[in-house]
């Protein structure tokens, strides 16, 4: 409670315009600890911290961005990490939301879909595959294969996106029962266990290229990554907000071939009533001190620059943040 009333003395404080010497104390909320998205916070730490010394931005662990919208919505916490697809189901209103949530607006863009941070890799164990002759998402059901899925969890949006592939392949989980296998709802680490003791078949994760738990996957079960057809790819890519994407051949020793995925980006967000002048300065100190962000992960020091920081998402900038970035010339 002291954080956040500090807080708000730090948008009254700066109500008379946009000042480099104020301090601040906020929470930003994001997901699990130890995950990639703690070390988004501390990097926005990192960045704010040097911007304007003697502040400190407090990571809060939570259960990811559809938790997160509604605490910043309500002003519960000032700043907040959801994926780009998390905003268009609060905007819709879709479930888990019981009504649309307009109120969050975008700082700043953490990463970019094309970032490949949330890629969709469709696994299947090498010896499923070759049997059902399985080298698309599409095959599943021209084949009616048999094949016990992994997802992740309802509430999950890496779940969600999951289940939104599979449909628009007509692989819903009905048809996939008809045809002699399931769909298991899993968090991430289970799915892992899941496909190593091969009580799956396959998952579609959503996930980190070159992440730990695909390169844990590929030294425990020969395994091949299942092409995502452009018109699946492309349906969904525009459903959730994100893009298009893909792997190149021998971007992992078990890939022969490019390939189509789909991935999501996530965005920092805001309240729409915070304090113009807050919103600026927080947007100046993340771009301003852009290497101290970068480096609390090595693939934000690959990817990230002030422009990917000020891609657009599903919410429009804060009108402070977008003071800054038209004065900075990242934004027309």
């Amino acid at each position: 409670m002291k954080r956040m009333l500090f807080a708000a003395g730090c948008a009254l404080a700066l109500a008379a315009g946009p000042v480099s010497a104020q301090p601040y104390n906020l929470t930003l909320s994001g997901a699990s600890p130890g995950g990639l998205w703690s070390s988004l916070g501390a990097g926005v730490d990192a960045a704010i911290a040097a911007a304007y010394p003697g502040s400190t931005v407090t990571y809060q662990t939570s259960s990811g961005g559809m938790a997160n919208i509604p605490l910043v919505a309500t002003k519960k916490v000032p700043l907040g990490i959801a994926v780009d697809a998390e905003v268009v189901m609060a905007q819709n209103g879709q479930p888990p939301f019981r009504e649309k949530i307009t109120d969050v607006r975008t700082l700043a863009r953490m990463y970019s879909p094309n970032a490949r941070f949330q890629a969709q890799h469709v696994i299947v164990t090498k010896d499923f595959a070759e049997k059902h002759g399985l080298k698309t998402l599409q095959d599943l059901t021209a084949k009616k294969a048999p094949i016990r899925i992994a997802i992740n969890r309802r509430g999950n949006v890496d779940g969600d996106i999951a289940e939104l592939l599979l449909e628009a392949v007509g692989a819903t989980p009905d048809a996939i029962e008809k045809w002699g296998g399931q769909v298991v709802r899993a968090a991430s680490r289970e799915i892992t266990s899941l496909i190593l003791d091969r009580r799956i078949d396959a998952t579609i994760y959503g996930i980190a290229y070159k992440h730990a738990s695909v390169l844990e996957i590929a030294r425990g079960v020969p395994i091949v990554l299942l092409e995502i057809p452009a018109a699946a790819a492309d349906k969904v890519a525009k459903t959730i907000g994100g893009s298009v994407c893909g792997f190149k051949a021998g971007e992992y020793d078990f890939l022969s071939q490019n390939i189509n995925s789909v991935c999501a980006g996530a965005v920092l967000i805001v309240s729409k009533d915070m304090d113009d002048a807050l919103a600026y300065n927080l947007a100046k100190g993340v771009v301003s001190q852009i290497e101290k962000f970068k480096g609390a992960h090595a693939l934000l020091k690959q990817v990230t620059t002030p422009a990917t920081v000020t891609e657009a998402g599903p919410a429009p900038f804060h009108p402070g943040a977008a003071k800054y970035y038209k004065e900075a010339g990242l934004l027309k």
